[in-house]
This record gives C-alpha cells, sequence and structure tokens, in this order.
C-alpha cells in the first residue's frame, strides 16, 4: 500500500500501490506522476525533496496562494485514487 501523508508544508509518501505486477501497476503509475509534478513544482516554489526508491518527501513549502493551491489539488487527486482504489492508497491529513 501507498502511503501519503500531508502536512503543513508539504507531504511524505512511501509504499507501493500492490495493485498490479510491476510496469502495469495503473494505481502506482497515477499516484506517482501526481506526486512527482507536485514535488517538481513545490520545488521551484523553494519546498526541499528528498527521493529514494518507493519514498517521497516534500517539506519546506513557503506559504503562499500557489503552493496551497499545488497542496490541495495533490491531495484531492489522491483522495479520488484512493476513493476507487482503498487496499492500495492510504491518504493522510494532519
Amino acid at each position: 500500500m501507498i502511503r501519503v501523508v500531508f502536512e503543513r508544508g508539504g507531504f511524505e509518501a512511501s509504499g507501493h500501490a500492490n495493485f498490479d505486477e510491476y510496469g502495469k501497476d495503473i494505481v502506482c503509475a497515477a499516484v506517482s506522476s501526481i506526486l512527482q509534478h507536485a514535488s517538481y513544482i513545490l520545488r521551484e516554489l523553494g519546498g526541499r525533496v528528498e527521493k529514494r526508491g518507493g519514498y517521497l518527501k516534500v517539506t519546506g513549502v513557503p506559504e503562499g496562494d500557489c503552493a496551497k493551491t499545488v497542496l490541495e489539488v495533490t491531495r484531492k487527486s489522491l483522495l479520488s485514487i484512493q476513493k476507487r482504489y482503498p487496499e492500495s492508497l492510504k491518504v493522510e491529513v494532519r
């Protein structure tokens, strides 16, 4: 299962969806695409990104409308996937 935790100023994601075999996992592809895109934008806005196999952490995102919107759209997109694939994705907000 992929677990994504949103906290003020960023998020932390880890795990694997295990929905299908490697290279065919649509949940992994969707979640990865959303998180990679968000991390790229948030890095451009001044956030710090830590990334390694199956782990992504974005911290230190400065407050502002753009960053807030990126985090909100990312969270809502992932919640939509979680609703359809709850056994593969868990989204938390702290």
